[in-house]
C-alpha cells in the first residue's frame, strides 16, 4: 500500500512539473510578431481661403511644399461653415521610410 502511495505521489508530482515547465516555456515563446511596414505615409495640412493671395495661390504653394519634401497630392476636401468656404484639408501621400531601407 505504501509502495502504490508513493508511486502515484512521485507521479502528481512529475505531472505538476510539467504542467509548470509547459506554461514557463509557452510565456517565453509567446513574442509578438515583427510589425509590417506600411505602404505609404500620409499627411493631412489645412489650407485657409482667406487673404489677398486667394485660395488658387496658396494650394499651389502647398502643393510645392510638399513636393520639395517628396509629398505627393492625393486628395483634397472642402471645409464649408455656415454656407462660406473656409478652406481646404488636402492630403499628401509618400512611401514608409522603412520601405526605404
Amino acid at each position: 500500500m505504501r509502495k502504490l502511495a508513493f508511486l502515484v505521489l512521485v507521479l502528481f508530482f512529475a505531472l505538476v512539473n510539467n504542467i509548470a515547465f509547459s506554461k514557463e516555456h509557452d510565456s517565453g515563446s509567446a513574442t509578438a510578431a515583427p510589425e509590417k511596414c506600411p505602404k505609404l505615409q500620409a499627411s493631412t495640412v489645412f489650407v485657409a481661403d482667406k487673404g489677398k493671395k486667394g485660395s488658387a495661390g496658396k494650394l499651389t504653394e502647398s502643393h510645392k511644399n510638399a513636393e520639395s519634401q517628396g509629398w505627393n497630392f492625393d486628395e483634397m476636401s472642402l471645409y464649408i461653415e455656415d454656407g462660406d468656404l473656409q478652406g481646404f484639408y488636402v492630403t499628401y501621400t509618400r512611401p514608409h521610410p522603412c520601405n526605404n531601407k
